[in-house]
């Protein structure tokens, strides 16, 4: 062989070596990272910062932990550290360093708003919120608040990744969605779990939000109704009026599913026993009258039935008591 091609087989010995040590060196002196949990805590939440190494005992390691550029702690395997929570918003730089390594995270307290709209029924004079029942759609508006250098990132221009109960919900994942619909099963009352990544565009910021949907039963109220002083404020299981008297009863259904109620089969009965509304444009109220001098007690009930939905169904009583 050549003193050349010598020359050549040891200098490219040589060039290997130096990519190869400084390869590991580079290794060694980036071998230090922080792990933060939760990753992104929401505001007053407190959270971790912990050091890890595959490559050397960082329970032997001595450490300088900073905050923000000011030194708050040090020491031999101080690995761990907790920190109270903050404000919507805020941005922590934690910085950890040893004598060859280290690594630094930046800490964003970000938060998502739910709005939860069931497509339930609920009579106009209700003032709360409609509930989910078994087989009901649910609607979830969300709006994030997930900031990048102080400022609040656009709805826009963030990427909302949505999971039904640990499944991925891919088609109304993406860019810009940040609204969901699911529809509950048609089953015993149960819960769904809802969760919501929201990140940006870069994949660097990130937050996450989880949420329980609990179904509840449809009910049905009966409301004492008169022509004179019209529908009672208050839900009656029972009443006492005089002989004579002309009145009605109004039954009024609670968070049955919008689809499922107008296909549902209503009923009155008397004791058992179906009898007609005397209404014909109003299913849901029934009229009543009574002889003068008679007296009498009667239960009455009224039914809601989905053949398609038996879970979406409510009976309710109502007794009256006629005195003369």
């Amino acid at each position: 062989m050549s003193l050349i091609n010598k020359l050549k087989i040891v200098f490219g010995l040589c060039f290997l070596s130096l990519i190869f040590n400084f390869s590991f060196s580079n290794a060694q002196e980036n071998d230090l990272f922080l792990i933060v949990s939760p990753s992104s805590p929401s505001p007053n939440q407190s959270y971790s910062v912990e050091a890890k190494s595959y490559q050397f005992d960082v329970s032997r390691a001595y450490f300088e932990w900073f905050k923000d550029g000011k030194k708050i702690d040090e020491g031999t395997g101080v690995v761990k550290k907790t920190f109270p929570g903050e404000k919507l918003g805020a941005q922590t730089n934690i910085s950890v360093v040893s004598a060859e390594n280290s690594a630094s995270a930046r800490i964003s307290v970000n938060d998502i708003d739910f709005i939860i709209n069931p497509l339930t029924y609920t009579p106009p004079f209700y003032n709360g919120s409609p509930l989910p029942t078994p087989g009901s759609v649910v609607e979830i508006y969300t709006i994030p608040h997930v900031h990048s250098g102080g400022l609040r990132i656009s709805p826009q221009n963030l990427i909302f990744e949505w999971t039904l109960d640990k499944d991925p919900v891919q088609e109304q994942s993406g860019r810009g969605k940040n609204k969901f619909t699911f529809a509950l099963p048609k089953t015993f009352l149960g819960a769904n779990e809802v969760i919501l990544k929201v990140g940006s565009l870069n994949g660097v910021i990130s937050h996450e939000k989880r949420f329980v949907v609990e179904m509840r039963r449809p009910e049905i109220i009966l409301y004492k109704q008169s022509s004179l002083l019209g529908k009672s404020a208050l839900a009656l299981s029972s009443f006492e009026t005089k002989s004579g008297e002309e009145f009605a009863v109004a039954a009024e259904p609670f968070f049955f599913d919008f689809n499922s109620l107008t296909r549902s089969v209503v009923s009155w009965l008397a004791n058992g026993a179906k009898i007609s509304t005397g209404v014909e444009q109003n299913s849901f109220l029934l009229e009543l009258s009574s002889q003068t001098g008679s007296e009498s007690e009667n239960n009455i009930s009224f039914k809601i039935e989905d053949e398609k939905n038996v879970f979406q169904k409510g009976e309710a009583q109502i007794n009256i008591k006629i005195q003369n």
